[in-house]
């Protein structure tokens, strides 16, 4: 065998090595999925640029397989058909990733392929119950009991990144992250997390207000249309929600000061998983100046999807074309933006 062709095979074995680095590959098998679309986000990066990937995967008798490439470590995140999240997986390069579970209970998926997922797979399952509290402190006590043991390891910042609600806690969410060490502080993986967030942000911020279609409170499905009114203020809340009586109060002093809906529209949704809270709590609050609705499955809501909501209590406010003026959980911010835009 000449040079040339000795050559030739060190460089094709040098090239395929180097295209594995970049690849990882995801294999499942979830018990009572059945036949489905599972559907999966993550920033796929390198050193000169990086870009988002959304995709559908085939779940096929509860069986799936899924190849995808970013030089860096990454963050999969995994949401059902309807794009309710199940749960985020930590990715790394090369990897080959193994997940074993129940559908329906998705933060007690058994996960291997690399360490620190290993780890934060583990952790999941054993604060599932606090994950799926409908209570921002009891999530957040978990996560922070945690931390505050596991200052050096990565699955307490992948934690803090993706589970910690910072809403009125903002303080509380410095001082832990203060905690963690170098080791636990991979730029890396808060650029895998932090990049898509930043991302889904700049991109439901630019979305335009298309009519949402949504359960009304007279158990039907309705429009909401900003074309119809100069503004519109959009108040998305959960039952549970200290600040809910406030906000109500608040919204209904502004519908005082308008009260014509062609100049302020105003529709409050719920986004609690059981119509009967919704119902209970809407009988208790009064409201008869404006629509109420329910978003079914939440944040995941087909119709609410585009607008990447970050949590509740929350509000928009849009002008007439759609576009969103004001993005935020701040009531008296919201209400200056209105004043602003009904001069």
């Amino acid at each position: 065998m000449n040079m040339q062709k000795i050559f030739l095979i060190i460089l094709s074995f040098i090239t395929l090595c180097s295209c594995n680095k970049t690849e990882f590959n995801i294999e499942g098998e979830i018990k009572d999925a059945g036949t489905m679309n599972l559907r999966i986000f993550y920033y796929s990066s390198s050193d000169k640029q990086g870009s988002i990937t959304e995709t559908v995967i085939p779940v096929v008798n509860g069986k799936f397989s899924y190849a995808g490439k970013s030089e860096k470590p990454t963050v999969v995140w995994f949401f059902s058909p309807n794009r309710t999240l199940l749960t985020p997986i930590y990715v790394e390069p090369g990897n080959k990733i193994k997940i074993d579970g129940k559908y329906n209970e998705p933060l007690r998926w058994h996960v291997t392929g690399n360490k620190i997922e290993e780890e934060w797979s583990a952790w999941r399952s054993e604060n599932e119950k606090s994950l799926k509290s409908d209570t921002d402190k009891v999530i957040n006590q978990a996560i922070s009991k945690y931390v505050e043991t596991h200052r050096n390891n990565p699955v307490s910042a992948l934690s803090m990144l993706c589970f910690y609600i910072k809403k009125d806690t903002t303080k509380d969410y410095d001082k832990l992250w203060k905690l963690l060490s170098d080791k636990a502080l991979s730029s890396e993986l808060i650029n895998a997390v932090n990049a898509s967030k930043a991302h889904k942000f700049l991109q439901s911020y630019a979305v335009k207000l298309t009519p949402l279609s949504l359960y009304s409170y007279a158990d039907s499905m309705a429009t909401i249309a900003v074309s119809k009114s100069k503004t519109t203020l959009l108040y998305f809340w959960r039952q549970q929600e200290e600040q809910h009586d406030s906000c109500i109060s608040n919204i209904k002093r502004l519908h005082k000061l308008y009260p014509d809906s062609s100049k302020l529209q105003i529709a409050d949704i719920n986004m609690d998983t059981d119509t009967i809270k919704w119902h209970r709590q809407a009988r208790r609050d009064s409201v008869r100046n404006w629509q109420r609705y329910w978003a079914i499955g939440g944040e995941a809501n087909i119709s609410l999807t585009p607008l990447e909501l970050p949590r509740t209590p929350y509000f928009i406010v849009s002008d007439s074309t759609g576009a969103q003026c004001y993005r935020g959980d701040n009531f008296s911010k919201a209400e200056k933006k209105i004043k602003e835009l009904l001069k």
